[in-house]
């Protein structure tokens, strides 16, 4: 891995660029708040291009204004009750969380006019995946914790483990040497071992069905077998599956589901894992049945909570939690169908360009001549967008299936690890025409 040398007036930011989002994935579990040196980056380098934006200069693309759309109305749902009860919330669940939107919206000019370089995003997830398995058989193995938790919580960290594990996976395929394919997929499998050794089961629930779209629609490499791939989605997620249940760990956690599922009196009011999961969901639907519109907020939903164990209609232990563990529940009771929207938008938008990019399959003429005249593979670069399409694809699909159990965007994580991965597979699959000279694989000579 070296960076290239270029003679270009923005060969300085390009590098930074890379660097940035290099970090942004690679420390981001393995270090505390890991993914925060390469978000400042970002923001450093947005603010750089913003006299250029604000002069009419630079302009993002379509698909990178949707983008660009989707954080504001998800940063101004988050804003909606910063002042309650007469005093402004600063906290994780208040000003902090939507002023990340905020700094987001500072960043995207960064990636308008370059496009991060492949190889930045490759070993950054790699990096990030393995990085992550090492540390939770530290934790586990070493350490004794009943369950890896990295420097978050074990849901979080197993969940986000995860998908650093399948993005992994998906550019191990895309790589071209040996070596980096064989990196990559030891990579891929310390990422499923810290999603294991942490115990979250929503991720495993998840997994099978991720593992269908991504063998759906991953290229096979060069010379590989094509066909069937209907077949080989199907094999792999039954192969997830069997090995799933044979791990001990996973078997564990299976039987205490079921044991707490099977508890008399009802298994809303214990105080277990699954139960208090069926009392969130429960008080969160009548309290946004009572509020459909804009919520209770933040504060009414606490309050409520707490009044909801007083009548012993909650487990005792539902107060030491602030959500509902479901993202769709949660934001219904405490924002609204208004905030329902907002988070169907904000699924939906990048969802829809990766779909949409992945659909389109072949080369765009301008950005493929664009690439030629610089020197560049064309048809490595479409492979490099497909992957990052897939990327970010498996990236909304995998928030929906651990938002069922879990609100990934209650945790500072949860958020940035959506914002800033999304943000540079756009960058990747709809580059603007100027960042087209960004691109990485030189034209064999």
């Amino acid at each position: 891995m070296a960076f290239s040398r270029f003679a270009s007036p923005g060969a300085a930011q390009q590098r930074a660029l890379d660097l940035a989002a290099f970090l942004a994935l690679a420390p981001a579990l393995w270090l505390p708040s890991g993914y925060s040196v390469g978000a400042l980056l970002l923001v450093v380098l947005g603010l750089w291009r913003w006299p250029a934006v604000l002069r009419g200069r630079l302009a993002p693309n379509e698909p990178m204004r949707a983008w660009a759309l989707a954080v504001l109305a998800m940063g101004l749902v988050w804003s909606m009750y910063l002042f309650e009860g007469g005093r402004l919330i600063t906290n994780t669940l208040g000003l902090d969380r939507s002023s990340k939107y905020l700094l987001v919206l500072l960043a995207l000019p960064a990636v308008w006019a370059q496009r991060p370089a492949a190889w930045a995003l490759r070993w950054g997830c790699w990096v990030g995946a393995a990085g992550a398995g090492v540390l939770a058989g530290w934790q586990v193995l070493v350490q004794h914790l009943e369950r890896a938790e990295g420097y978050t919580n074990a849901i979080q960290f197993g969940n986000l483990s995860l998908l650093l594990a399948l993005w992994s996976g998906i550019w191990a395929m895309q790589a071209s040497r040996r070596h980096e394919r064989l990196f990559g997929g030891l990579a891929a499998v310390l990422g499923i071992a810290a999603s294991v050794l942490s115990g979250s089961r929503g991720g495993w629930v998840t997994l099978p069905v991720l593992l269908v779209v991504l063998v759906w629609l991953i290229r096979p490499p060069a010379g590989g077998i094509k066909g069937h791939r209907g077949l080989r989605a199907l094999g792999a997620a039954l192969l997830a599956c069997l090995l799933l249940a044979v791990l001990p760990p996973v078997q564990q956690r299976a039987h205490e589901a079921a044991q707490e599922l099977l508890q008399r009196p009802a298994p809303e009011k214990s105080n277990t894992a699954t139960g208090s999961r069926l009392a969130f969901w429960m008080h969160a639907w009548r309290l946004g049945v009572a509020h459909p519109w804009l919520g209770a907020g933040q504060r009414g939903y606490e309050q409520s909570q707490l009044a909801a164990v007083a009548r012993q209609e909650m487990p005792s232990m539902s107060v030491h939690f602030n959500h509902a563990h479901n993202e769709w529940l949660d934001m219904f009771a405490k924002r609204g169908l208004l905030g329902v929207c907002g988070l169907v938008m904000f699924y939906a938008v990048p969802g829809f360009l990766c779909g949409r990019r992945l659909r389109r399959g072949g080369r765009e003429p301008l950005e493929n001549a664009a690439a030629a005249s610089h020197g560049y593979d064309g048809q490595a670069v479409d492979e490099e967008r497909h992957a990052a399409a897939l990327c970010g694809l498996v990236t909304v699909l995998g928030y929906l299936g651990f938002g069922m159990t879990q609100v990934m965007f209650a945790h500072n994580n949860g958020n940035l690890m959506y914002l800033l991965p999304m943000t540079l597979w756009l960058a990747v699959c709809w580059p603007a025409a100027s960042a087209c000279g960004a691109f990485r694989t030189p034209i064999p000579r």
